[in-house]
């Protein structure tokens, strides 16, 4: 009767046995990133503002925000430009820089860098593309 209210000797290996798969998962997950990686088949991410990692040495795959900004300088707000970035929801301060997007938007230089760091290749009104097809980021 006692003996009745401890577990089965089979809870207890379904236990040891399914935290064991995760643990493998997660290894083999680790693994095979770490080689894809090596392969140079998955970016590896900028931690750094500058494009290089703790150790100095720089990513071999440029971020968005570089190949949209090696095509597309910004410029300056005049005096006589209205309206607002659509990003910020701000308005253009004159002798604010921005950005003309191919399709015609402006926005803030710095707010579509952002949106670019997040790794958004499109525009964040019409979403038509800001980079070549051929310039795309990897889709992870």
């Amino acid at each position: 009767m006692g003996l009745s209210s401890l577990p089965t000797p089979s809870e207890g290996v379904l236990t040891l046995v399914l935290v064991n798969t995760a643990l493998t998962i997660s290894i083999l997950k680790s693994i095979v990133f770490a080689a894809l990686r090596a392969l140079g088949l998955r970016q590896v991410p900028d931690p750094t503002p500058d494009g290089s990692d703790e150790s100095g040495t720089f990513s071999a795959e440029p971020s968005a925000r570089d190949r949209f900004r090696s095509r597309f300088k910004p410029f300056r707000i005049g005096r006589c430009r209205a309206g607002d970035c659509r990003v910020c929801l701000a308005r253009f301060e004159p002798e604010s820089e921005a950005d003309r997007l191919p399709c015609g938007h402006v926005f803030h230089k710095t707010c579509i860098e952002r949106w670019l760091e997040y790794h958004h290749v499109t525009c964040p009104l019409c979403r038509s593309r800001l980079l070549p097809s051929d310039d795309s980021l990897p889709s992870f």
